[in-house]
């Protein structure tokens, strides 16, 4: 467990003089939490790139913590809040607990917890994301683009965000083929799964074994493994969040989108405008929360399908694609 020193505080601050960082308003301190790691290429480093852009333009004093178990979570969120920081950007659904705890026992600090669910207390702001739309564009590309009739998609750990992924990745290779086969699975039941390269890896090569020629992997660093697996088999993954399709280009078939590096932006631009305020926000498709990546790593794997996706996007825009539960991911009645 790494503790909170004042070498830790130093080092933030020689990171934001080594980029000409100089706090134009003191009175804003921030601090973001990240879970298990920063540059996971995936969610928490799209946070980072939001904060740091943030930062920069609005010479914002931004700490930063990469925390190990909750525990850790809970002691540095109060130490954070004990040494003046006044507004705490918190990553994940499995931190909702904590931020609500913390929250009460320090009522004058804002938190703002992207993807986590409080929306009854009146210094927190949760932003979510429609991720069963984003899912839903995945799987549409999915069922347009599979030449064996059947799709997959493993997702980390089962907890509400990849559910709505993976259920909304189901309803969107059904709209694309009512025949379409779904298979589904979780690389673990804990949060070591997102980071668990071999057992995604292993996941989709019998994945791949049963049929599967593209496959959707809303799982963190694991998808890396979805990926190489994909490789070996000149079949096709979809990443998450971020727009991976560089990472294997010509295996990567497109990338569902989750702008997390526009939500921890906004979050930032609201603290220094004083437009912050509590309650729930959604990211959708309408406001580009969520969408889909193509550029030149895959444009000439998805050109022939290119309109059609993005008048699914439109669709879904404007409320005229409707998002209906299948049965092959459990529980998709649950979240969608």
């Amino acid at each position: 467990m790494q503790k909170f020193t004042l070498l830790r505080l130093i080092a933030v601050s020689i990171f934001l003089v080594f980029y000409g960082v100089v706090p134009a308003r003191p009175e804003t301190v921030g601090a973001v939490i990240f879970t298990n790691a920063k540059m996971d290429g995936s969610f928490n480093q799209l946070a980072a790139i939001g904060s740091e852009r943030a930062a920069v333009e609005f010479g914002l004093e931004i700490r930063e913590w990469i925390s190990t178990d909750p525990d850790e979570t809970m002691n540095v969120i109060r130490q954070f809040a004990k040494s003046g920081v006044n507004h705490i950007l918190t990553l994940g659904f499995e931190s909702s607990e904590l931020v609500r705890t913390t929250a009460l026992e320090f009522p004058d600090v804002k938190f703002t917890s992207i993807d986590g669910v409080i929306s009854d207390l009146p210094n927190v702001r949760s932003i979510l994301f429609a991720d069963d739309e984003s899912g839903f564009l995945a799987g549409y590309v999915a069922g347009l683009k599979t030449r064996t009739g059947t799709v997959g998609t493993i997702g980390g750990m089962d907890i509400p965000p990849v559910r709505r992924f993976m259920c909304g990745f189901e309803a969107g290779a059904r709209y694309a083929n009512a025949d379409v086969s779904v298979l589904s699975s979780f690389v673990g039941q804990d949060m070591y799964a997102f980071r668990n390269i071999q057992g995604g890896k292993a996941i989709a090569d019998k994945m791949f074994a049963d049929g599967a020629d593209v496959i959707f992997a809303p799982a963190g660093m694991a998808a890396e493994g979805v990926a190489r697996a994909a490789r070996e088999q000149d079949a096709h993954v979809i990443m998450v969040d971020a727009n991976k399709n560089g990472f294997l280009p010509g295996t990567v078939l497109t990338s569902a989108l989750k702008r997390v590096d526009e939500a921890a932006y906004a979050t930032w631009k609201a603290a220094i405008d004083d437009t912050w305020t509590p309650g729930l926000v959604v990211m959708t498709t309408r406001d580009k929360g969520v969408g889909w990546a193509v550029d030149e790593h895959n444009r000439d794997l998805v050109s022939d399908v290119e309109d059609q996706v993005n008048a699914i996007v439109d669709g879904l825009a404007a409320g005229s694609v409707a998002i209906v539960p299948g049965d092959s991911v459990a529980g998709c009645a649950d979240v969608l």
